[in-house]
């Protein structure tokens, strides 16, 4: 998929800062964020915004985290461990040796047994560093809705491989349409992951970010 090049990725915490120097945290898994960092130095970076533009912020803030963290409750995560290019390389060469040996029709009785045993043997070593588990955590999926959704930009490597980096959180800068096409971007990603089967229709869903902006 095609994108724009947003920004690079930031682990940004976001708030306010209110009377005394309290810092209002934008949602309640931003404070974990800070809560984890307990010890360590922090450098505060003051964003250009104008006053009466806070609480649109914050209020983007806190609906998009309500809608990831809805979603997060219902994800089971599929970890394949081979990516669709590899898949691509390791059938593309069965067939290109079946075709070199004149035997092309020998691709689908031999051919993609072989590819399919090299890819089989790749997934299993691969098992044996990667804790498929572990997986499954909020920073994760937020990645993954983004890509899916299409908010990434594609780094090539110097290797020739490319890497998706999901675009940053970063509501300040944005327009209401743009929050607006990111956010229905990434519930549509969320309803057909796994939502759909949850709630009867789109419209619950809604009803339910509601209520978690609520108790945030």
């Amino acid at each position: 998929m095609q994108t724009v090049k947003r920004k690079n990725e930031k682990n940004e915490i976001v708030g306010v800062i209110g009377t005394g120097g309290y810092l209002q945290y934008a949602t309640p898994f931003m404070r974990e964020q800070a809560s984890e960092l307990r010890g360590r130095v922090v450098a505060i970076k003051p964003v250009r915004t104008k006053k009466d533009a806070v609480p649109r912020i914050l209020e983007h803030h806190r609906k998009f985290f309500a809608l990831l963290k809805l979603g997060f409750e219902y994800w089971s995560p599929d970890v394949d461990l081979v990516s669709e290019p590899e898949r691509w390389a390791a059938h593309e060469t069965a067939k290109r040796f079946c075709d070199l040996a004149g035997r092309g029709d020998m691709y689908e009785t031999h051919g993609t047994e072989i590819a399919n045993l090299v890819l089989s043997q790749l997934k299993e070593e691969r098992k044996k560093r990667c804790d498929t588990e572990a997986y499954k955590c909020p920073e994760n999926y937020r990645r993954k809705v983004m890509i899916d959704s299409g908010f990434f930009d594609l780094e090539v490597q110097p290797n020739g491989g490319t890497i998706k980096r999901p675009w940053s959180i970063a509501f300040e800068n944005m327009t209401q349409g743009e929050f607006e096409r990111i956010y229905k971007g990434c519930f549509s990603t969320i309803w057909n992951m796994s939502l759909f089967q949850v709630f009867a229709n789109e419209q619950e869903v809604h009803n339910a970010v509601c209520q978690l902006m609520e108790f945030s």
